[in-house]
C-alpha cells in the first residue's frame, strides 16, 4: 500500500465519497411531492372520521391545505376540527364552516368539541373550496367523507368550479355488500348507505361532471379496529392517540348503536390514497336514485370503486401511522 501515490488515493477517496453520496438518492420515491388535499368530514358523530382526519395529519405525503365540516350542526363541528388540529400542534390547517343541515344522528362527541380555545368565527366552507381549486387548478383532491352537502352547495354557488378539482376520493356507497349487522361478514344485500341516502344529489352533481371519483363503498371500507390494536393505540401516549382515546370513549358511551368495537370506514379513502396496492379500483358505471342506493349498470364507467381491501395491509398503515413501534418490533 506503501507505492499507491496520493492522486490514486484521492481518487479513489472521491469514488467513494461519491457513490456514497448517491445512496439517499435512490430512496427518493419516498420522499416524493405531498398530494394537496382538502378533507370534507361530519366528525363528532362516529368515530371512524376522527381516526382518519388523525391519519391524514399525521402522514407527510399528504398535504393537508384545508379541511371542511359538513352535514348537521357543522358549527360544532369545526370546533372539534380546531381542537383536534390544536392537540396536533396543526394550526396551520385551515377549518372552513359548511351549511348546516337538519341531521338526526347524535352527536357523540360535542362535549370534546365544546372544550375548543379557538371559538372565532370560520371561513365559509364554500368559498374556501372554490378559492383554493382556482389557485391549484387541477391540483387538489377532495376526500369527502361525510354527505356531499357541501358539494351541492358548490355546485348552486358556482357549477364551474367542481371541475377543477383533481379528483374526489369519497366514503360511499354500497355495490355489492351492504353493512355489516353485527356479523363477521358483510351483508350481501346491498344497503342505501348513510352518507349517499343523506345528500343523494351530491353524488349525481359528481357523477355527471365528469371529474375522476374514486368510491370507497361498503364492500370495502367495514375495517373493525380491534380491543388489541386500540389497547396499544390508546396507551400510546402521543397527541393523536390522547385525543383519539378521548374522542373514542365518548363515542362508546352515547352512540346510539351500543357498539364498542369502531368500523373505520372512512379512513380507507386516507389509506388508499396513501398506499393504492391496499385497495385496487375497478371501474364501473353507477346510477344514483333518490333513496341513496348505488347500483352497477351498463356503460361508460364514471367512478373507479374499490370493492376489496386488504385489510391486514390497512390496519397496518393504521397503526403505523398513528402508534409506530421500533424497527423491527412485530405488528
Amino acid at each position: 500500500m506503501q507505492c499507491v501515490s496520493k492522486t490514486a488515493v484521492y481518487l479513489l477517496c472521491v469514488a467513494v465519497l461519491g457513490f456514497a453520496k448517491l445512496e439517499p438518492t435512490a430512496a427518493a420515491p419516498a420522499q416524493s411531492v405531498s398530494q394537496p388535499v382538502i378533507i370534507d368530514t361530519d366528525v363528532g358523530d362516529d368515530i371512524d372520521d376522527a381516526f382518519a382526519l388523525a391519519i391524514a395529519l399525521q402522514d407527510p405525503r399528504l398535504e393537508v391545505i384545508g379541511i371542511t365540516t359538513a352535514w348537521g350542526d357543522t358549527r360544532t363541528r369545526t370546533l372539534l376540527v380546531r381542537r383536534l388540529l390544536a392537540a396536533l400542534g396543526r394550526q396551520n390547517v385551515v377549518v372552513a364552516q359548511g351549511p348546516a343541515t337538519p341531521n338526526s344522528t347524535p352527536f357523540t362527541q360535542k362535549k370534546w368539541a365544546m372544550g375548543a380555545v379557538d371559538t372565532a368565527p370560520a371561513p365559509d366552507a364554500i368559498e374556501f373550496i372554490r378559492d383554493q381549486v382556482r389557485k391549484r387548478p387541477g391540483q387538489i383532491t377532495l376526500i369527502a367523507l361525510a354527505p356531499l352537502s357541501n358539494i351541492e352547495a358548490l355546485q348552486r354557488r358556482d357549477s364551474e368550479a367542481i371541475h377543477e378539482l383533481k379528483q374526489v376520493a369519497l366514503m360511499g356507497g354500497s355495490i355489492y355488500a351492504g353493512y355489516n349487522l353485527g356479523g363477521a361478514i358483510p351483508v350481501a344485500q346491498p344497503h342505501a348507505e348513510y352518507n349517499v341516502a343523506s345528500a343523494p344529489q351530491g353524488l349525481r352533481i359528481l357523477l355527471e361532471s365528469g371529474i375522476p371519483v374514486k368510491m370507497y363503498p361498503l364492500d370495502s371500507t367495514q375495517i373493525k379496529f380491534d380491543e388489541v390494536r386500540r389497547d396499544r393505540l390508546f396507551a400510546y401516549g402521543s397527541p393523536a392517540s390522547d385525543a383519539l382515546t378521548l374522542l373514542y370513549h365518548q363515542w362508546r358511551l352515547l352512540n346510539a348503536w351500543g357498539q364498542i368495537t369502531p368500523t373505520l370506514f372512512d379512513v380507507v379513502p386516507v389509506t388508499s390514497l396513501l398506499q393504492p396496492s391496499t385497495c385496487p379500483l375497478t371501474k364501473l358505471r353507477i346510477t344514483v336514485d333518490d333513496h341513496g342506493y348505488t347500483r352497477p349498470t351498463t356503460g361508460e364507467p364514471n367512478v373507479a370503486a374499490c370493492l376489496a381491501v386488504d385489510e391486514t395491509a390497512t390496519q397496518g398503515s393504521i397503526m403505523n401511522t398513528l402508534a409506530p413501534q421500533p424497527r423491527g418490533a412485530a405488528q
